[in-house]
């Protein structure tokens, strides 16, 4: 039963030397020296004849609470590779405070406020609106072009109706899509298109019949041609005849001398 009492009697005396010191206290050698003020650190802890003798943050250090630290903690740095920019400078009592850089929204939030981590803000494309701007706490929304409208820019406010042809006197030449809008063209008159039809079938039709007579042609030409050499061939055959049947008569003269008639 002894043995049991001292033991209790042993934690209680641990928990009453820790827990002696008040809360604006520190303890240092079983001692419980005054905590400096937020913006300082312990310079020197007090003893059995003196106080705690506190000292400033240097310029890049901080605490924000009374502490019984023997050094202040390093102010944070607002990297840009993260997205970041100096909201509010560090001071003695107070850490940096940082925000996304413009264009950028705080992707992470920092534990005593402000931003850890920053994000550029998404770019509504052609072919889409924003829906609504990004912020520092919030991204870009943005939305599709509904259909009959389009948008040839980046972050467009709104999308542009296509173009109704008909309002202008004209025909659509190509259909309108997200990023580009209708093209029109002018009304062709029916007459002109049928005079221009008509006009190129006569055109090929004479062409075709141009083509057909010059055949016909150089075969009359060359016909004439034939007829004309024989023509002219047959009369030398025929002035020759006479000088050919004359040649046997004087042959059979000269075979057959004339006999003197008896009178």
């Amino acid at each position: 039963m002894l043995p049991s009492f001292l033991v209790i009697l042993f934690f209680v005396n641990i928990k009453t030397a820790v827990c002696s010191c008040a809360a604006s206290e520190f303890s240092v050698d079983r001692q419980c020296c005054p905590m400096c003020s937020a913006g300082s650190s312990v310079y020197k802890p007090c003893t059995h004849d003196s106080s705690t003798s506190c000292i400033p943050c240097e310029r890049g250090t901080y605490t924000e609470e009374p502490n019984g630290l023997l050094k202040c903690f390093p102010c944070k740095n607002c990297d840009q590779a993260l997205g970041l920019t100096v909201r509010h400078e560090c001071q003695r009592h107070k850490n940096t405070i940082c925000g996304p850089l413009t264009g950028y929204f705080c992707s992470g939030k920092a534990r005593g406020g402000g931003c850890d981590q920053g994000q550029k803000h998404t770019v509504c494309k052609a072919g889409q609106r924003v829906q609504s701007q990004g912020t520092a706490e919030s991204d870009t929304r943005c939305e599709g072009c509904p259909e009959g409208t389009f948008s040839t820019q980046n972050m467009s406010l709104d999308c542009t109706p296509w173009t109704d042809c008909a309002l202008n006197d004209k025909v659509k030449y190509t259909n309108g899509t997200s990023t580009a809008d209708v093209q029109c063209q002018k009304k062709q008159p029916v007459a002109l298109i049928v005079g221009v039809m008509v006009g190129l079938l006569c055109l090929v039709v004479g062409v075709i019949c141009w083509k057909k007579k010059g055949i016909c042609l150089n075969k009359q030409s060359s016909e004439t041609e034939d007829k004309g050499t024989e023509e002219s061939v047959l009369p030398i055959q025929e002035s020759m005849l006479p000088a050919q049947n004359e040649q046997p008569n004087n042959a059979s003269h000269r075979m057959y001398p004339s006999l003197p008639v008896k009178t």
